[in-house]
């Protein structure tokens, strides 16, 4: 630093009562009363998500500040992952969200509040100074392995308390509480490795009002792994099943999630399920079986065009373990019906050309020729408009849910430049037979791949579908 020049005054850190700061954490029901999450899928790829949270201010007396004297509201827990088109909003008037460095300091006072009081002090000192800092500020792909090393940790914890516990050191009230108290602090440290606080830092003069808060963020919705051929080969004659993220499900009252999805597929079942707890981890995937259905939009079915769906659930505890399904079918416009369309107009045409091969004279006029340059020149127009149809940008949702249809709109652009091919260049006997046997089969593919999207339509309105079915099926 040059001399004769100023330091730059030192950040303000978060010096908060640990002992609120846990009881706004454990109960968020108490104080935020509502919590709205809006999912936009726009066409052109971008998912957009809305929250409004209904937070009362009075609920507590004192309310936690910082250094400044500026509210801290810890809305929920976010995945560690860029905020990307990050707005928050109070009010009415854009909002500050704590730093970086201030919400891993926030976490850390919130986990350093939870340990539990049966550990003796060099354990927890140990647990406190290295451990926890250790697992909130781990970068994201770094996640897995800090989490490694914290269990292997809390299992030597585990050892010692049990000793202390055989050894008859622990009080036994300590020692009945002790598995709770430490599940606790292990469940939340979990979730603070994987997320970090997002904390509203609002004007001390807010204090005991009810704000409406508001943020949103663009998310990469991704579809999910494709499955291997044997499950593809297995649920293509199904509806394809997608799941959408429920961030800190219960850190409200009343929970309430609207989903919109592209303008191409109709939403026929909207779903919030409560995993079970032995099979939560298994590789089945959206096959895992559920306990219960917590909350189920069955507007969706009854509305054949349906493409926003409303779920509302009163969450019962700050850690339930439950995930959002959706089933998605293609809708009757847009490329549904144009690849529809498109099939019978080339089957049409295919059947025109057919006939001409057959009985030329009674079809075709004097002069004309076969082949024929013009003949090609149609149709590879048709080819390439076809082709063009087929590259408009979709969300990744709509892509799977539409790819057999757009896998027979590229088969039968293929077919129309074969067909410009068989008018423009003259074949021997043999290369005319395999070529046109060519033709047909790929034509006869985009047959099935349109029908297949029409049959599973049919099933599933007339309710010869069931997510649930899927989910504990073989």
């Amino acid at each position: 630093m040059p001399q004769g020049q100023v330091p730059p005054p030192e950040p303000a850190r978060t010096a908060v009562d640990v002992d609120v700061l846990r009881t706004l954490f454990l109960s968020p029901g108490d104080w935020i009363h509502r919590r709205v999450e809006s999912v936009l899928m726009s066409p052109d790829g971008v998912t957009r998500r809305k929250v409004s949270l209904d937070v009362d201010l009075a609920a507590h007396d004192p309310w936690p500040a910082d250094a400044a004297g500026r509210l801290l509201v810890p809305v929920t827990i976010q995945a560690k992952q860029p905020l990307r088109s990050f707005d928050a909003v109070c009010e009415g008037e854009p909002a500050p969200v704590l730093s970086t460095e201030d919400n891993g300091a926030l976490a850390e006072a919130l986990l350093r509040g939870l340990i539990p009081e049966q550990l003796p002090p060099a354990e927890a000192a140990v647990l406190a100074e290295q451990h926890v800092p250790a697992i909130v500020h781990v970068p994201e792909l770094l996640v897995e392995d800090a989490l490694d090393r914290f269990w292997a940790h809390c299992e030597h914890l585990r050892a010692v308390v049990h000793e202390l516990i055989v050894l008859g050191r622990l009080p036994a009230e300590d020692a009945e509480d002790w598995d709770g108290d430490f599940a606790l602090f292990t469940t939340v440290a979990d979730q603070l490795a994987r997320g970090f606080l997002l904390t509203f830092a609002l004007p001390a003069e807010l204090v005991g009002r009810r704000l409406v808060l508001k943020y949103a963020m663009d998310e990469q919705y991704a579809a999910g792994h494709r499955p291997r051929a044997r499950d593809r080969l297995r649920h293509c004659w199904k509806p394809w099943v997608g799941r959408v993220g429920l961030h800190d499900l219960a850190s409200c009252r009343s929970f309430h999630l609207e989903l919109t999805v592209p303008a191409e597929v109709r939403l026929h079942e909207f779903t919030v399920l409560s995993a079970e707890d032995d099979r939560a981890d298994t590789p089945a995937g959206p096959d895992r079986a559920v306990d219960r259905i917590l909350a189920e939009d069955r507007t969706v079915r009854r509305w054949p065009g349906a493409v926003r769906g409303h779920l509302a659930l009163r969450p019962t505890s700050r850690f339930d373990d439950a995930f959002c399904e959706m089933v998605i079918l293609p809708a009757r416009q847009g490329i549904t019906a144009f690849a529809s369309v498109a099939v019978c107009l080339i089957t049409a045409v295919l059947l025109l050309v057919g006939l001409v091969a057959a009985v030329p004279d009674r079809v075709l006029g004097p002069g004309w020729q076969v082949p024929s340059a013009a003949a090609s020149i149609v149709m590879s127009v048709v080819a390439v408009l076809l082709s063009w149809i087929n590259r408009q940008p979709e969300h990744d949702l709509s892509v799977r849910v539409m790819r057999p249809l757009r896998y027979a709109l590229n088969l039968e652009a293929f077919v129309m430049l074969m067909l410009a091919g068989a008018a423009s260049v003259p074949f021997t006997p043999g290369a005319a037979g395999a070529y046109w046997a060519l033709l047909l089969l790929l034509h006869v593919l985009s047959l099935v791949l349109v029908g297949r999207t029409w049959w599973v339509r049919r099933a599933v309105d007339r309710g010869r579908y069931t997510a649930r079915a899927r989910r504990h099926g073989p």
